[in-house]
């Protein structure tokens, strides 16, 4: 919820403006402008084959574009074409290939439909019936299209369910991902790739274009596509990057006692793998892990630590397996076995039905599992591992450490390997191995891992802030607290809403050694966050710290449902706490009460905090929406140094 992150987006989404994939879009969108700049003069002979087109089969230019009939930047391509279809009438051939995306419910769906309705010749008109409202989409609106074309309703609906339809739009699908198109649109001028919709990209080279096709027909060429294109590229071959760069940086991780550990013990190298069984990134990072075994056999060894996230469902039953397994010295096959298998039980609603019907591939012995799986002595292991996790900052997976070094997320394995024979040469003639060696390396290694803040250096984990504090804020818990958390949020921001949910519940945890102080940060980009903050606030204002913090969990709770009419649901979530709207509303309008939130921005301002939510932990800052078990590990630690 950074701003400087916020203001990123807004950059990225007019230059690249393509629907990817949703785990993968960030990082896909910045690949794809680097591809772009780095192949600005490849030429890809994409075939045409039967696929549809408008324009003259001999025009200077052709366009080809894999789309997606619920992408919203799809749209935006399709709008920029019909313009330039108009202004070079009989310059463009325009050719359209289908790539719905496997995130766009409707997408392939729709594809199906327009090539039923092209089966009886009304494709384009289709086609711009779908795009002309891609956020609706549905089932109700591609068969009402299909009505308002007077198609042969019958035929419609058997050639859309057709295993002749699904092959032609599969087989579109299949030339996209060769072509290297990961997200749409993704179009090809006279061969030329562009990613996204670039629009002003797409029509400076649809302009160039025609300049070269029309010179090429001006010395007889009947088809300047074919010519241009002949000794194109068959397939997209990404460019080979350098391994990225691993800080030097060395953290003190330790290894918890419990931890499973594959390897010889006079290895020169330690790895700890923080991991999650449920995430494909570190699905993805289980191959590398695997090849770095067979390439350094005898010089590592990996530790693993178990970090299942929470939005993961089934990550925390699948580490309790793993953990489980540990116990009959069979960690390693279950652990292989649960990431080769990921993706056929994470599709299943139940995980431990899964587990029970494909008992007899489980290398280990089922029953002994099962009981298990389900002891507090697991229980203990695994929350031991989030809180080592916890503590030491770590937010997401995979997370790795070679020899201290952090590795954050499913990097290629040249980058493993990089730092690996970095390291076996450090170790050469220091004359230790194994865990006397690593002990060595960590044993002055940094605390936490800290976030970096744009090209700043990581911040000191162990700075004490002082924050100043009104006497206006809510606050909640002990009167004479060993722990006091500042609470910086923003009632419109989705993180804040989940922070807010695990403080409540940590707070109430420890409500005899905690104090919860709330301040309110509303982000300028969030048009309704400073009037949830104002109505808060009146609330505290008239009616005090508990009836404050009651509405603040129904704001959190309803966020989608009063961020686009605020003032008529905010009127029914004060008749929900028993508070008089009228007296609410004066009190909102009062000067003092825009002072009091204008305070509270201007304190986050003078501390130079420009994401939330943010807290302050007996002064020591910790950004983001933290898990339960960081707070608690934070929070034991006070109190036992109190003691």
């Amino acid at each position: 919820m950074k701003k400087s992150l916020f203001v990123l987006f807004l950059i990225l989404v007019p230059l690249f403006s393509a629907c990817t994939k949703k785990e993968e879009n960030a990082n896909q969108n910045v690949k794809a402008n680097e591809e772009q700049n780095s192949k600005k003069e490849e030429i890809y002979n994409v075939d045409l084959g039967t696929a549809i087109f408008r324009g003259p089969q001999d025009a200077p230019v052709t366009v080809v574009n894999f789309s997606d009939f619920q992408c919203p930047f799809s749209k935006r391509s399709i709008d920029l074409m019909e313009s330039l279809l108009k202004r070079y009438n009989g310059k463009v051939r325009y050719v359209f290939k289908h790539f719905p995306l496997s995130f766009h419910k409707w997408a392939k769906p729709a594809s199906y439909a327009a090539v039923a309705a092209q089966n009886q010749g009304k494709f384009w008109e289709y086609y711009s019936k779908l795009y002309s409202d891609v956020k609706n989409v549905n089932e109700e609106s591609i068969v009402n299209y299909a009505k308002e074309l007077k198609l042969d309703m019958d035929k419609f609906n058997a050639d859309r369910i057709s295993p002749e339809t699904a092959a032609k739009v599969q087989a579109d699908i299949a030339q996209g991902s060769l072509f290297g198109v990961r997200g749409t649109p993704t179009i090809f001028i006279n061969g030329i790739r562009i990613v996204g919709a670039n629009n002003a990209k797409i029509e400076e080279t649809i302009t160039e274009q025609i300049v070269a096709g029309e010179q090429l027909k001006a010395k007889g060429v009947k088809d300047p596509y074919a010519e241009i294109v002949k000794n194109g590229k068959t397939k997209f071959i990404p460019p080979k990057r350098e391994a990225p760069a691993v800080s030097q940086d060395v953290y003190k991780v330790e290894i918890p006692a419990h931890a499973p550990i594959w390897g010889t013990d006079d290895a020169l190298v330690t790895m700890v793998l923080f991991d999650d069984f449920e995430c494909p990134f570190c699905s993805r990072l289980y191959g590398t892990y695997e090849q770095l075994k067979k390439d350094y056999e005898g010089k590592i060894r990996i530790a693993f630590v178990n970090l299942p996230l929470g939005f993961h469902k089934k990550a925390k039953d699948a580490a309790y397996l793993a953990a489980a397994a540990h116990k009959q010295g069979k960690f390693w096959e279950v652990y292989s076995f649960l990431f080769t298998r990921q993706k056929e039980w994470n599709r299943v609603p139940d995980f431990k039905e899964w587990l029970e019907t494909s008992k007899a591939e489980i290398p280990a012995d089922w029953e002994a599992l099962k009981k298990d799986m389900e002891s507090k002595e697991i229980e203990k292991l695994v929350e031991e591992d989030l809180k080592v996790a916890a503590s030491f900052g770590l937010r997401g997976t995979p997370a790795s450490f070679v020899n201290g070094r952090f590795i954050s997320g499913a990097l290629p394995i040249d980058a493993f390997k990089k730092v690996i024979d970095e390291e076996l040469k450090k170790a050469e003639g220091k004359g230790l191995k194994g865990d006397a060696l690593y002990r060595e390396i960590i044993k002055d290694g940094k605390p936490a891992v800290a976030k970096t803040n744009g090209s700043k250096a990581d911040e000191d984990p162990n700075k004490v802030y002082s924050i100043k504090l009104s006497g206006k804020e809510a606050v909640k818990g002990a009167e004479n607290p060993k722990v006091t958390i500042i609470e910086f949020s923003d009632f419109q921001c989705p993180f804040c809403s989940k922070a807010f949910s695990t403080l409540e519940s940590v707070a109430g945890k420890y409500k005899n050694d905690v104090k919860v102080v709330y301040k309110n940060m509303p982000l300028g980009f969030h048009k309704e966050a400073k009037p949830a903050a104002l109505f808060a606030h009146a609330v505290k204002n008239l009616y005090g710290d508990e009836k404050f913090f009651q509405l603040a969990s129904i704001l959190y709770a309803k966020q989608n449902e009063w961020k686009n009419n605020s003032e008529e649901k905010f009127e029914a979530y004060a008749k929900e706490i028993g508070a008089d709207w009228a007296k609410v509303k004066a009190e909102i309008a009062k000067p003092e009460t825009e002072a009091a939130v204008s305070e509270d921005i201007r304190e986050a301002g003078s501390n130079n905090l420009r994401s939330v939510p943010t807290f302050f932990v007996n002064g020591k800052k910790v950004g983001g929406a933290k898990p339960a078990e960081f707070f608690e590990s934070m929070i034991e630690s006070i109190i036992k140094e109190k003691k």
